[in-house]
């Protein structure tokens, strides 16, 4: 508009130029403020942004002084240095404006304007060597002048001002914004809290420093009875105390209170209709800015039927623990009264067997002796399901040939196969040592299980055992396989006929019998051996159980001696030993006399406690064999009354039918050295006396009265 306007007055040429001059600077400028310095800017390179913006306002600050010196030359001495400085003063004037926002930029383009009219007039005054040109104006153009300086000035100077008056309160404005943003969000979090409180299932009470309530929730007027109304003011102790007078005494909230300290526990309330209620509580105190507590919070939670199912669950406890303590003892006095007639017939088939018996009666011998064996299993199978129950089952390893544990096994079954018309064969596949370093009597108890399973479940077929132990990589393994022709199991059955009281089929138990143990004890014996146990079967042809168990081999024991072999050892050491046997039942004694017949020995027998405990003050005895179930005193009480006599301490080893852990931790915490479980067999019986023995010479002193227990 400006260039248009100079046409009036400037040559076209003059013009057109300085218009030319004056849009390509703008253009230059504008190009780079929306391009590279932008891209700067945005990429947080402010610095580089800047210096380029500087750069770019200079050349468009110098586009518009060239124009200007275009217009003051080529006009000659028609040029006026006030339209000039008009000129100039335009950009002056935006540079003034920009000059807050961006500094630099703002002071380059406003010293350049301020240079350019000097320079020309330098220039002017060179170029013409007339230093008339330095009075360019009159006095009303310099009055002019001045008044134009002075008004861009004090432009400048306000605009500079404005802007900072401005900035400051557009910060505060901001400040102001996110004062009343945060203001409206603690309102928003104030009503969220004010209503989670109102509404939470648990009571929420404020009190005073004093305990005065100040504020209840909805929950604490529905748990207790009072409403808002009656409960604020009142004292939160007086309020839920009823007329129980005790809940006033001073209790632990009491002094936590009182010390401005948190408090967590429980403690009763009493409702406004007079019920007992226990309420967990939880309290904290709230300070002020000086530290004081302005008031506490208090959480109560109902736990009245919490209180109820624990005390019903400590009840029911109770009742388990005396339910298995009432198992426990069935279970010894079963295993007792048929231990105590079985220790007579195995004790007397050993006695037997020592005397002249012909093949037949040997034969028949044997048939005692193996039914005694499984009666023997049924007990223990009782007794072991009771110990797993307990997880108490424990293995005792020892030295023995597996070819006659397998031999003897299926000696002992082949009558039971004979009326199944079922055909027993034993194959041995081993190429190492036969004697191995296991619990003999729980793998016999599996193989039992299992051989005797494989019986009561084939008819007219075959029954093929196959034992053998091999190589690998974890040491010497135990393999045995029991293959039969029965019946077999269903496929949907296989999984569940190790579960206890369980047959494949429901008619199995009338048809066969069986209690559903065996398979049970079986698996768990194998996996306490660290072994295994698979079962494959089809339906009606027939199924094999296989047992793989990891073994330590032994040395080769040898032949084991027969059933009916005598005894032959050495005894001319137990010369002179005194042995006293406690025992209440009439066979015991007879069979234990049997046992020791013809031994150099002294033996005196006791009918119970009593007697035994006279026995030994008057006989003074080496050893005892203790019963420990006896009428009037018990065994355990009979060795603690002994214990307590002056006299040189004989030891005492505890016989006794009941088979449990717990039996022998009694038997030794009374003062027992040694524990053996009936029935007992004679070569058993008189290796361990052979063994054990002590005369009195070699007995320890009579201990201290004073600290006898």
């Amino acid at each position: 508009m400006g260039c248009s306007l100079s046409l009036t007055a400037v040559d076209v040429t003059i013009c057109v130029s300085g218009l030319v001059l004056l849009l390509g600077g703008d253009l230059l400028d504008c190009w780079c403020l929306r391009r590279p310095v932008r891209y700067l800017a945005l990429s947080d390179r402010v610095r580089e942004a800047e210096f380029f913006a500087a750069i770019t306002g200079t050349l468009q600050a110098l586009s518009l002084s060239g124009a200007s010196a275009l217009y003051f030359f080529l006009s000659g001495a028609e040029a006026n240095l006030l339209f000039v400085i008009g000129a100039l003063g335009i950009g002056a004037v935006n540079s003034a404006i920009a000059l807050p926002l961006f500094p630099l930029g703002g002071m380059i383009k406003l010293g350049l304007y301020g240079v350019t009219p000097v320079v020309l007039i330098g220039l002017q005054a060179i170029r013409s060597n007339d230093l008339n040109v330095l009075y360019f104006t009159d006095t009303s153009g310099s009055m002019l002048l001045i008044c134009m300086a002075y008004m861009f000035m004090s432009f400048t100077k306000s605009g500079l001002a404005n802007f900072r008056i401005t900035q400051t309160l557009g910060a505060k404005e901001s400040e102001l914004k996110r004062a009343n943003q945060r203001m409206v969000s603690d309102q928003k979090e104030l009503r969220k809290l004010s209503l989670v409180a109102r509404k939470a299932n648990d009571s929420i009470v404020l009190t005073d420093p004093e305990r005065r309530i100040i504020w209840v929730n909805e929950a604490f007027s529905r748990v207790t009875g009072f409403s808002a109304k009656e409960a604020v003011g009142q004292k939160i102790a007086e309020l839920l105390s009823g007329d129980d007078e005790s809940l006033l005494l001073p209790q632990d909230i009491d002094e936590a209170v009182g010390a401005g300290k948190p408090f967590r526990g429980e403690m009763v309330n009493i409702t406004k209709d007079n019920r007992r209620i226990w309420v967990e509580v939880n309290i904290f105190p709230v300070h002020d800015a000086s530290g004081e507590v302005e008031f506490f919070v208090g959480i109560e939670r109902d736990v009245t039927e919490a209180k109820k199912h624990a005390e019903e669950m400590v009840q029911a406890r109770h009742a388990a623990e005396q339910g298995a303590r009432a198992k426990s003892e069935f279970l010894a006095n079963m295993s007792h009264e048929i231990r105590t007639p079985l220790t007579g017939i195995i004790g007397m088939t050993d006695i037997l067997a020592e005397t002249g018996l012909s093949e037949e009666q040997k034969g028949y011998l044997r048939t005692i002796a193996g039914s005694s064996q499984s009666l023997m299993t049924v007990i223990n199978d009782v007794l072991d399901l009771s110990q797993l129950d307990a997880g108490k089952m424990e293995l005792n390893p020892a030295p023995f040939r597996i070819d006659t544990l397998f031999q003897d096994t299926v000696a002992l079954l082949t009558a039971s196969a004979k009326q199944a018309n079922t055909a027993l064969s034993l194959e041995f596949f081993s190429e190492t040592s036969l004697s191995i370093d296991a619990d003999q009597s729980r793998l016999r108890q599996v193989a039992i299980n299992l051989i005797g399973n494989a019986i009561k479940f084939t008819k007219d077929g075959d029954i093929n055992i196959r034992v053998e132990i091999i190589e690998a990589a974890g040491g010497p393994r135990l393999k045995f396989e029991v293959k039969d022709t029965g019946i077999g199991i269903a496929k949907n059955k296989l999984d569940k006929i190790f579960d206890r009281f369980t047959q494949a089929e429901r008619d199995t138990v009338t048809q066969f019998g069986g209690t559903g143990l065996g398979l049970t004890i079986s698996r768990n014996i194998i996996e306490l051996m660290g072994g295994r146990i698979s079962v494959t079967s089809k339906l009606g042809l027939g199924t094999t159980f296989l047992v793989d168990i990891p073994v330590k081999l032994a040395a080769d024991l040898g032949s084991e001696e027969d059933l009916t072999a005598p005894v032959t050892e050495d005894f001319d050491h137990l010369a002179g030993l005194k042995i006293l046997i406690a025992e209440d039942n009439q066979t015991n004694r007879l069979l234990l006399s049997k046992y020791l017949d013809g031994l150099p020995i002294f033996l005196r027998f006791a009918a119970d406690g009593v007697e035994a405990v006279s026995a030994t003050e008057a006989l003074n005895p080496d050893l005892i064999f203790m019963d420990v179930s006896m009428p009037g005193m018990s065994g355990l009480e009979a060795t603690r009354q002994i214990r307590r006599l002056d006299i040189p301490q004989p030891t005492i080893v505890a016989l006794t039918a009941h088979a449990f852990d717990t039996e022998m931790q009694s038997c030794l915490k009374a003062g027992m050295d040694h524990f053996l479980t009936k029935p007992i067999r004679k070569q058993a019986f008189l290796e361990w006396i052979t063994k054990n023995a002590r005369k009195q010479d070699d007995r320890p002193a009579p201990p201290s009265l004073s600290n006898a227990n």
